[in-house]
């Protein structure tokens, strides 16, 4: 019974608006030569190319990078052990956020000394790129900042309200990992740093 129900509801379930609705692939960035699989990506393998785009950036930027002493940091530039995240900007339906992003999973308790933050945006001539109303920086593909961990590590200790917040479970359980989808907040902390600061 149940082989003959699923074969019926398979065959159903091929036409149905919804389900092919539910299936549909995010194909935002669709026009990107260099970022239009992405999306499809597995986190870990969406961190590992994020990490090799930074790479090749600094190594534009006459930094020296080379490989990591251990896995409490993603690559070692001028000798300063960094770690490193990356997001494209966020779609909302059919459109790109522009300067929204996500940067996951960051630990005080690993070993690196600073983080570079690099995001990308859309082109704005592919038409599906959206601006929110607060929104006052001027345009740029690409933004690139860093932070020191020390600094991170004292504005975490103090009071007052953060653009980090507790990740996958949260403060209740002590757990060293934040997330930051606060662009905006994050530029304006007097901490971080423009790229061409490093």
């Amino acid at each position: 019974m149940l082989k003959e129900t699923f074969e019926s509801v398979s065959t159903y379930l091929c036409e149905d608006a919804q389900w092919i609705k539910l299936n549909s692939i995010n194909n935002n960035w669709s026009k990107d030569p260099v970022f239009y699989n992405y999306h499809k990506l597995g986190n870990k393998q969406k961190g590992t190319n994020g990490e090799y785009v930074v790479e090749r950036l600094m190594k534009g930027l006459n930094h020296t990078v080379t490989s990591p002493e251990n896995t409490g940091h993603d690559r070692i530039i001028d000798n300063i052990k960094s770690e490193i995240k990356f997001s494209l900007a966020v779609s909302e339906k059919d459109k790109i956020v522009k300067d929204k992003f996500i940067i996951n999973h960051v630990s005080i308790d690993k070993d690196w000394e600073r983080l570079i933050f690099c995001g990308i945006n859309p082109k704005p001539d592919w038409g599906n790129m959206k601006k929110r109303r607060d929104d006052s920086l001027h345009y740029e593909r690409i933004r690139m900042y860093f932070m020191k961990k020390s600094d991170f590590s004292d504005y975490m200790k103090g009071s007052g309200e953060k653009v980090f917040k507790h990740q996958q479970g949260g403060e209740k359980v002590e757990n060293d990992d934040y997330i930051c989808t606060d662009f905006f907040g994050l530029i304006n902390l007097s901490f971080v740093k423009h790229i061409s600061e490093w």
